[in-house]
């Protein structure tokens, strides 16, 4: 059996061991196109047993990159912590240059990322250190829902898909407010902000 033949015969089969594996349409395609370029670099003539070949092949593929986002996922969190790290003891008068440009790439990256409300709920938490009763009294909504936010939040850091465009002005006002509620502690105006609520 040729590769190209492998390929039209097991295209299905592979795509759904890998979707079983990762669990997302997009990186199980990803890794079918992947296990197909390894295989045209085989001389299947030698392999007794091409099906199971493949089903190794791909299941490997996926594995490593499950490996790969959970090392990402590592620096990602990594990262953030330093960048936040004794956060409220931390005076916007003495953050570097490097700081201030670091902390206002992390928030556009984020803003690309998460939605509103996602991202409002992330900062809270993670940035903030706030508890779920108070980040329901500031994001006036139900602490399971802000839960879910949260938890959301992390798996599509993890991921790392850009899903939005960043408005620079918006981004602006955003790293701005961000600012102030290190410098007095305050996040509810950021959180308005983010969240479009309007003052009462």
């Amino acid at each position: 059996m040729s590769a190209e033949q492998a390929i039209t015969e097991y295209r299905p089969l592979l795509y759904a061991v890998a979707y079983r594996i990762l669990g997302v349409a997009s990186d199980a395609e990803d890794m079918v196109q992947d296990t197909f370029i390894k295989i045209l670099k085989v001389d299947l003539s030698k392999i007794a047993d091409i099906k199971n070949y493949l089903i190794k092949t791909i299941t490997n593929t996926c594995l490593n990159h499950l490996e790969a986002l959970k090392r990402k996922k590592e620096h990602l969190v990594d990262n953030w912590a330093n960048i936040t790290h004794n956060f409220h003891f931390d005076p916007i008068e003495s953050w570097s240059s490097d700081k201030a440009t670091e902390i206002s790439e992390g928030l556009k990256n984020m803003m690309k990322k998460l939605n509103d409300a996602e991202l409002g709920v992330y900062l809270m938490k993670e940035a903030f250190n706030l508890n779920y009763n108070e980040i329901t009294e500031i994001a006036r909504k139900k602490a399971d829902h802000c839960r879910q936010l949260f938890h959301r939040s992390k798996q599509k850091l993890e991921e790392g898909k850009d899903k939005f465009s960043v408005d620079p002005e918006r981004h602006f006002q955003i790293y701005k407010k961000f600012q102030q509620a290190n410098k007095d502690g305050e996040v509810r105006n950021l959180v308005d902000f983010i969240f479009g609520n309007k003052k009462k």
